[in-house]
């Protein structure tokens, strides 16, 4: 498949998710504090934070190490993926790293090949479980990676507006997305099946409509 079939479908995902957007919400950063206290409120959608904790449900090993049950939440987990996770709103997710390295292109991309067929930028993700203001700001566990990959040099209006945005943005800066969540295997279809057979995180494509940085207090 060539690329710029590849970047139109890529589009019409995006094209489809900003249709659906509506205003964003302001949302309010966690007050700082030395360690963790009764005032720390979670800020970030409801959505967001059922789709984290419902990654480290499916993580379970009570699930992963029984192949009758692991088949059984994968179709699960796929169709919630279908009906729930292609129109995400104003999620708050932190910046661990952009590179150009071809190998780190989502799975959208990968999977047809064309990730090196054009200079690309990858917006590298993360969103922890939950708030910890004892430690590191993205927790090591219980975490769940996203990874946007973008032509460097897109054509498209609304690319270059995330682009643009992307070149402002440094490691833990604290960003709203909005856009659609998924993953594809071989075959170019939604599947979350590898995610059952490894133990790091789960590292999810994020085809963004929208991305704005949080303000800083």
């Amino acid at each position: 498949m060539k690329l710029n079939t590849t970047w139109t479908i890529i589009l019409l995902s995006i094209t489809f998710s900003a249709c659906q957007n509506q205003a964003h919400n302001q949302v309010q950063s966690p007050q700082a504090s030395a360690a963790p206290t009764n005032t720390d409120v979670e800020t970030r959608p409801k959505e967001e934070v059922h789709f984290l904790n419902k990654v480290l449900a499916e993580s379970d090993y009570d699930i992963t190490s029984n192949a009758i049950k692991k088949d059984e939440h994968i179709k699960s987990f796929n169709k919630y993926a279908l009906d729930s996770l292609k129109d995400i709103k104003d999620w708050e997710l932190i910046v661990t790293e952009i590179n150009d390295n071809s190998f780190d292109a989502n799975s959208v991309i990968s999977t047809l090949g064309n990730a090196s067929a054009a200079p690309i930028y990858n917006l590298k993700l993360v969103a922890p479980i939950k708030i910890d203001n004892s430690v590191d700001t993205i927790s090591i566990s219980n975490r769940v990676d996203f990874t946007f990959t973008t032509p460097k040099d897109p054509k498209n209006e609304g690319l270059k507006k995330i682009v643009a945005i992307l070149k402002t943005l440094s490691k833990d800066d604290a960003v709203i997305v909005s856009g659609s969540l998924t993953h594809v295997n071989g075959k170019g279809k939604v599947d979350f099946s590898s995610f059952y057979d490894q133990y790091g995180p789960w590292n999810v494509d994020v085809l963004l409509s929208d991305i704005r940085k949080k303000a800083k207090k």
